[in-house]
């Protein structure tokens, strides 16, 4: 079963296009890049790079981190399924020095 993670498109198309009733042209010219980059990343086409996290927040009042976590949980969901089947055949190293750091 596959559960549904909250992309940041979601959190644009819901949050802000919706609840702030703007425009992906209005969102665009605020953070001064493309349209065509505003509708990617809404579509999950884009993901969300450190600087476009930079311009969310300050243009939204948010948070850098709100915006790279979200992008971040995408992109180890995606990691962890495109590697499912050769993460098993891989060697495990176990060391106590690792985690107790």
């Amino acid at each position: 079963m596959r559960t549904h993670l909250t992309t940041p498109g979601d959190v644009l198309k819901n949050k802000v296009l919706k609840g702030m009733n703007v425009t992906q042209e209005q969102l665009a010219n605020a953070l001064g890049v493309s349209r065509i980059s505003v509708n990617q990343i809404l579509n999950s086409r884009r993901s969300i790079t450190a600087e476009m996290a930079v311009r969310l927040a300050y243009v939204l009042d948010t948070s850098a981190e709100m915006w790279l976590n979200l992008q971040a949980q995408i992109d180890l969901a995606e990691a962890k399924r495109e590697l499912s089947s050769e993460l098993p055949k891989l060697e495990r190293l176990r060391s106590s020095k690792i985690t107790q750091q």
